[in-house]
């Protein structure tokens, strides 16, 4: 039975034909466009898919090093602190030292009071710095809250907490991006970081002790060293000392003989004493214990106003300013350290930039490969494409002219 085919399913197959070729060109022609051969997850759902990984690769990047950045801006702004902490302590020991001098008068070292005291506003204006967001450097985690603040006693509250603020900077990496001022200026140990020699407040001798150092094993105990002459009041008698322990325990007996500048030794402890130790004065040893900076200055900034017309306030003064220049490098040695770790950090911010910006070019590699058009290859496909559609369109126009009525 010979096989019929109207005019009209001749129409409609050209036109199928001609559609079809359309659209393949028009695919080619998007593609050439773009510049990309991908356009729906249906063109290819495994490359698709491959692409959205590595987009996702490629924002994380760009979100890690927008992190970078902030967390550059933070911590120099917190170096540039540090770094402006330190150069107020050195003025300070400067200060201090001069303030020692025995021929400084009352007047002057008042002058010299109010410096310092001017200083140690400067730092509490540091400890207090914020970033142009008026995040607090020095609060840890309560970036909101001032780090500082003068109590109705004198002394200086720390409203912030011992936590720091952590931003991601790659996939398996996170930073601090500031560091708490309990860790900056509080954790800072008086005397010389491991005991404190403390003058008796009734001394009326010269007397003058040395900040001492451990020499042996020191068991964190407190002890007095007590001056004396037991055997006779003769002013004449050579002055003698013992040491105790807060329990009254005699760790050295009554009697040991007190040689200006000569070495003193108990319980694991180097000291000496210089000038006249009058009988009944004596020094108390004890473990060092953090104390804020603010409240060291503030403390020798009072002493230094307070007039010394004898030799036992003029004694008074050198020990205080002898505890102050330890405990000034104690607290400069640790502004140091964390200023050291700020540095570290600063690094490692550069180190991981480079690592994402490597990360960033390889996958960006990856990604052309993989949605890249070749243009060589889809000039030729749209020029079979368009040859294509012509024929199909000639096609048409033959098919179209077609009638069965020709033939009758």
């Amino acid at each position: 039975m010979p096989l019929r085919v109207s005019t009209n399913q001749f129409h409609k197959v050209a036109v199928n034909s001609m559609l079809e070729q359309q659209g393949k060109l028009s695919k080619v022609q998007q593609q050439v466009a773009t510049g990309r051969k991908i356009h729906r997850p249906s063109d290819d759902p495994v490359a698709s898919a491959k692409i959205v990984k590595l987009n996702d690769i490629l924002h994380s990047a760009d979100q890690f090093q927008s992190n970078i950045v902030a967390a550059r801006a933070k911590l120099t702004l917190e170096e540039s602190a540090l770094a402006d902490v330190v150069e107020v302590y050195h003025r300070i020991r400067e200060l201090t030292v001069q303030a020692n001098n025995a021929s400084q008068t009352n007047e002057t070292r008042s002058f010299i009071a109010e410096e310092i005291s001017q200083l140690l506003e400067e730092v509490v204006g540091l400890a207090n710095a914020a970033d142009s967001n008026g995040e607090f450097l020095f609060s840890g985690n309560k970036g909101k809250f001032k780090p500082f603040s003068k109590n109705s006693t004198g002394g200086y509250d720390y409203n912030g907490d011992d936590g720091q603020r952590l931003i991601q900077i790659g996939p398996r990496r996170k930073v601090a991006i500031n560091d708490s001022g309990s860790d900056v200026f509080r954790e800072i140990k008086d005397g010389n970081g491991k005991f404190n020699i403390l003058e008796g407040n009734l001394n009326r001798g010269s007397g003058v002790t040395d900040p001492g150092t451990v020499t042996g094993h020191y068991d964190m105990g407190t002890y007095a060293i007590v001056f004396d002459r037991k055997e006779s009041i003769d002013p004449h008698e050579p002055l003698t000392y013992s040491v105790v322990d807060e329990k009254g325990k005699e760790i050295l007996p009554p009697g040991q003989k007190y040689i200006e500048g000569s070495s003193i030794e108990f319980a694991g402890i180097h000291t000496f004493v210089k000038g006249a130790p009058e009988p009944g004065d004596y020094f108390v040893v004890r473990p060092s214990f953090h104390q804020d900076i603010f409240t060291t200055l503030d403390n020798f900034v009072k002493q230094l106003k307070t007039g010394h017309g004898t030799d036992a306030g003029q004694a008074k003064l050198n020990n205080s300013v002898n505890r102050l220049l330890v405990s000034l490098d104690e607290a400069l040695g640790n502004v140091l350290e964390v200023r050291s770790n700020v540095g570290a950090r600063l690094n490692a911010l550069e180190s991981q930039e480079n690592i994402n910006e490597s990360v960033k070019i390889q996958v960006k590699t990856i990604l052309s490969d993989v949605e890249d058009l070749d243009y060589g290859q889809a000039v030729s496909d749209l020029n079979l494409k368009l040859t294509g559609l012509q024929a199909s369109q000639k096609a048409f126009t033959r098919v179209q002219d077609i009638s069965l009525f020709d033939y009758i």
